[in-house]
Order: C-alpha cells, then sequence, then structure tokens
C-alpha cells in the first residue's frame, strides 16, 4: 500500500509551499551578484581584460545556453528543465499517496490549495520577487506555468475521485446538494476554463480570451476558500499583493500621458513617442490603452527608449488590437500636416513600466543584440541605455582600457523596415563616431525579402540611395565582400544570415571578452542564436544570453 511521505495533509501543504519558496529563494542567488557587481562598477564601463574560466564551469555554461528539446513544456531553454523538474518532483513527492479511502483524496486538495496561493504570488505585475529577491520576470512566468498546470492537475484528481466515489456509493445526488460542494465544483469548472485559454495557441491567437478569462481567478479563489479550512494561510497572502498591485494599476491611469510625436512607416509599424512616464531599465515592457481604439483592451509593448527619457513604443500590426493602430497611423498618411493631427486627438494610456530582466545590460564589455523584425524594439532600449551611459563619460574610461563595444545582427523582410528605427541607428552611429566617447558600434542587417530601398541610414554621407548599387548574394548570407554597405555604417545582406558565423566574427574581433546577448524575434532566429552563443563561448570568454519571446 503506498503511504505519504506526511500523515498530515495539512502540514504536506505547508512544507510543499515552504520548498517552492525556497526555489525561488535559489534562483534570487543567482542573480544577486551581478547587481552587487553592478553596484561596485558605480555606471563605469566594464574593464577589458581577459578573464579565464574552468573547463566544468565552460561546458555547463554552454550547456544551459544552447536551446533545449523540450520546447513545449520549458520555452527552448535547458535550465526551464531544471525548473520543470524541480517543480513536477516536489508535486510528486509530496502527492504520493494511496487512494483508499475517500479521505485520501483531500491530500490534492490542499496541494490544489498550495500550489494557487504560489500561483497568486507569483502573478502580480509589480512583483515583489522581482523587485526584491531580483528574480527576472521571465523566470517568475515560467513558474507560474508550471504551478498553474499543478493546480489544475491536483484540482482534478480532487474532483475526478470525489465524484467517482460519490457516483459508485450512490450518494452524488446528496453531496450536489450541499453548498460547499457546488461552490466547490463552481471553483474547479473556473480552473479548467482559466487552464484552457491559457494554452499556447489559444495565447497566441486570441490574446483578448486568454487575458479577460483569466479574471475567472477570482471565482476561484473565492470557492476555494468557502470549499476548504485553512485557505486563507495559502491563498490570502498572493490575493492581497494583487489587490495593492490592481490600486498602483489604477494609480497609473491618472498620470497626465500625453503623446509628443507619432509617426507612421512602411511595413506596419506606427512609433509613439510619450511624455509622462519613464522606464528605470532597459528592456522593459508597458501596456497600453488607445480609448480611440477600444476602452477595454490593454496590450503589453517592448519599451523603445533608454531609462528616464521619454518613452517610445513601436506598434506593429500583426494581431487584431495592432492592425487597428496600423490603420490609425495610416490615416495619418505619414505626411507631417497629418501627423500632427493625429498627435494633437489621439489619447493613450500606459500601465507601467513592468519587468526585470536577467543581465545587467551595461555590465559586460560587449553587448550582442540579434533581432527579428519588430523584435529589435528591446534591443533599441538597451543599447539606448548604454550609448547613454558612455556618453557621460569622456577618454579618461576609454584610456584606462575601459570600453563597451555594441554588435547588432538584425533581420529584416524587406529593406524599408530598415526606417523604422533609422534616426535611433543614426544616432547610435554618431555617438560611437566621437573618439572621446567609450563606445563602438557595429550594425548588420540581413534582408530576407525585397532589397529595394530608399533609405540612407548614413549619418554623413552625400551619396543618393539611388545611386546605390545593390549585389545579391546567396541565401547563407554571403561574405563581407558582397555585403551593400551604406556610408560604412550598415551592412545590408539579402538572404538570412548565419548566425553562428556572424557571432564567431564578433568574438574574432573581440578576443576574451565577455558578452551579454540580448535576442529578440521568431523561435528559429532566437535558437540559432543560442547555438551561436553557445559555440562561440569558450575557457577565455563567455557569451551570456537573455531572450525575449513575449508570452503571458
Amino acid at each position: 500500500m503506498r503511504q505519504p511521505v506526511i500523515e498530515d495533509q495539512y502540514t504536506v501543504a505547508r512544507i510543499y509551499f515552504g520548498c517552492v519558496v525556497g526555489l525561488l529563494l535559489i534562483e534570487s542567488l543567482i542573480h544577486f551578484p551581478s547587481y552587487f557587481r553592478l553596484l561596485r562598477t558605480c555606471g563605469q564601463p566594464p574593464l577589458n581584460s581577459p578573464s579565464h574560466y574552468s573547463k566544468p564551469y565552460t561546458i555547463l555554461h554552454r550547456l544551459i545556453t544552447r536551446p533545449s528539446l523540450v520546447p513545449i513544456l520549458t520555452n527552448h531553454h535547458f535550465p526551464n528543465i531544471f525548473r520543470f523538474l524541480a517543480i513536477a518532483g516536489l508535486n510528486i513527492l509530496f502527492g504520493y499517496n494511496s487512494i483508499e479511502y475517500s479521505t485520501d483524496y483531500k491530500l490534492y486538495g490542499w496541494l490544489t490549495i498550495a500550489n494557487a496561493g504560489l500561483a497568486l504570488l507569483l502573478s502580480a505585475r509589480s512583483n515583489l520577487f522581482s523587485l526584491i529577491l531580483c528574480i527576472p520576470s521571465s523566470t517568475l512566468l515560467i513558474y507560474h506555468r508550471f504551478i498553474g498546470f499543478a493546480t489544475f492537475v491536483h484540482a482534478t484528481l480532487h474532483f475526478s475521485l470525489n465524484i467517482r466515489h460519490d457516483i459508485i456509493t450512490s450518494q452524488l445526488i446528496y453531496a450536489v446538494a450541499a453548498t460547499r460542494i457546488r461552490v466547490g465544483i463552481m471553483a474547479w469548472l473556473s480552473l479548467a476554463i482559466l487552464f484552457t485559454t491559457s494554452l499556447p495557441f489559444v495565447r497566441r491567437r486570441f490574446f483578448e480570451v486568454f487575458y479577460y478569462s483569466h479574471f475567472l481567478f477570482f471565482v476561484f479563489v473565492v470557492g476555494a476558500l468557502i470549499h476548504t479550512t485553512n485557505g486563507p494561510e495559502f491563498l490570502l497572502p498572493g490575493l492581497g499583493l494583487w489587490a495593492v498591485d490592481r490600486l498602483i494599476r489604477f494609480w497609473y491611469n491618472f498620470r497626465s500621458v500625453e503623446v509628443k510625436e507619432s509617426k507612421w512607416n512602411e511595413g506596419g509599424v506606427t512609433k509613439f513617442k510619450v511624455e509622462g512616464m519613464r522606464s528605470v531599465r532597459p528592456g522593459q515592457i508597458v501596456w497600453v490603452q488607445i480609448p480611440g481604439i477600444s476602452w477595454f483592451n490593454w496590450h503589453p509593448f517592448s519599451i523603445a527608449s533608454a531609462p528616464g527619457e521619454d518613452t517610445t513604443i513601436a506598434v506593429r500590426g500583426l494581431g487584431g488590437f495592432t492592425k487597428k493602430v496600423q490603420r490609425l497611423g495610416e490615416a495619418s498618411g505619414g505626411a507631417e500636416k497629418k501627423e500632427d493631427q493625429m498627435v494633437t486627438k489621439l489619447k493613450i494610456r500606459l500601465d507601467g513600466p513592468y519587468g526585470v530582466g536577467g543581465i545587467q545590460w551595461g555590465l559586460y564589455p560587449v553587448t550582442v543584440i540579434v533581432a527579428g523584425g519588430i523584435g529589435i524594439t528591446p534591443g533599441i532600449s538597451i543599447i539606448s541605455h548604454i550609448m547613454a551611459r558612455a556618453s557621460t563619460l569622456r577618454d579618461a574610461e576609454k584610456e584606462l582600457g575601459k570600453e563597451w563595444h555594441i554588435h547588432l545582427l538584425w533581420v529584416i523582410k524587406a529593406a524599408c523596415h530598415a526606417e523604422w528605427f533609422e534616426k535611433e541607428l543614426k544616432n547610435f552611429a554618431t555617438i560611437a563616431a566621437d573618439p572621446a566617447i567609450p563606445a563602438t558600434f557595429d550594425v548588420t542587417i540581413h534582408v530576407t525579402g525585397s532589397m529595394m530601398t530608399q533609405l540612407q541610414v548614413a549619418s554623413s554621407s552625400t551619396t543618393p540611395s539611388s545611386e546605390i548599387e545593390i549585389e545579391p548574394v546567396g541565401q547563407d548570407g554571403g561574405t563581407e565582400e558582397h555585403a551593400h554597405r551604406y556610408s560604412g555604417l550598415v551592412e545590408m545582406i539579402p538572404g538570412r544570415p548565419d548566425v553562428v558565423k556572424w557571432m564567431e566574427n564578433v568574438k574574432r574581433v573581440r578576443p576574451g571578452l565577455n558578452a551579454a546577448v540580448s535576442t529578440c524575434g521568431p523561435r528559429q532566429l532566437l535558437d540559432d542564436a543560442r547555438k551561436a552563443a553557445a559555440k562561440a563561448s569558450r575557457d577565455s570568454s563567455l557569451f551570456f544570453v537573455e531572450e525575449e519571446l513575449f508570452e503571458l
């Protein structure tokens, strides 16, 4: 007969709850050292001195950098396999139990409550685990998914075993007559709907369905509190934090936010520059509501500006909401006169900024950005942040061997898409061109579709774009001698890039220097960047990857 690891079921739930919190504390210890290093540097550029790592550490780093072989559960990331195994192992360990008697079924009810309380603790946008313990928001999101899945599994076991017992003993009618049981069934149905609408194909294709169905969590929590005893101990802390988070978000709605600039670009991208809200760290997101489109829909977007600057948001028309934003931009016609009218009439509300990253940008001498399409948005924020810091420093730091090196690989479908951030690229090039600024900037753009363009990215070119010839190359991305170059700043290469070859070249020109890699874009590009970073990592230097594949 199977016996539980601990006889008292309430104690099991409490110990399980504490074990998961312990896992989160371990996650915090992993990321705290980088914050201490950032404080020690006081915003100065890192010293470009060679490093050396042991062979076992390098092998481990390369292993966890590579994309995983289990993409469905772990989001293509090896450390997420360990996180999944840890959560699954704890649930199996504490859920190991005899189901001989109906009282045995209560164990799964207790584990449901414990998991639900943990999921609530991780659900707030202003999350204390991120803000205080410095755990990356993307990591907390992974834990939230795993724990949410465990909540549904235990709730379904508890529900189905009890219903089966009542049917076998002909007590179903009497059981359902009890208010406590009806409330429990209502709570399980709410959880089942929430789980179903959180599946990837629903979340990605029907965002509004996913987003609004999540409010059923409140029905589940109330039902669970009525259905069980001692539930408040597990559920009320997370519910209280959620309430505080809602108050903060409600206060955000009353900020004075004004659109100062707006521009529609070819390729369906509308950019807004908004005054009244500023990010506090690079790579954050903001939730946007435009009353002219909808009074109810809020959608998240990456911020494309440095911390402390007016917020820049780039919206590409891909889904229902974003296509409406695109049509709003197209209505302006791109003309200066109509654009001014659009700015005057446009009302916008912002909720945020949110998000804590796993890498402290500017802490490493080399920063690598690999982006696909509009996925360059967080990369622009990171580069802006580093360039802003570099602009405040002069020759002294550079002479000490302290310097930032930024390498950008941008993959777009059409050459005209490069104009989305033409102004920013020019500004970065101008800053880096100053010999007194301790920063370098290198850009490579691959165009997978049309190469027809009238864009000039150069900051100091007198050659008309119509006079520049484009020489086609093979789909492998070609070589440097085949590259189409705009004024010595931007290489425009037809075809898909060989990311491994490109990153090996970065390593070659920056030998012995550690690199931080930001990647955002299609799944295949993210996997290619991870493989390239793993291959480029050696005992003398490591490439640390942070990816952004926006999901909720």
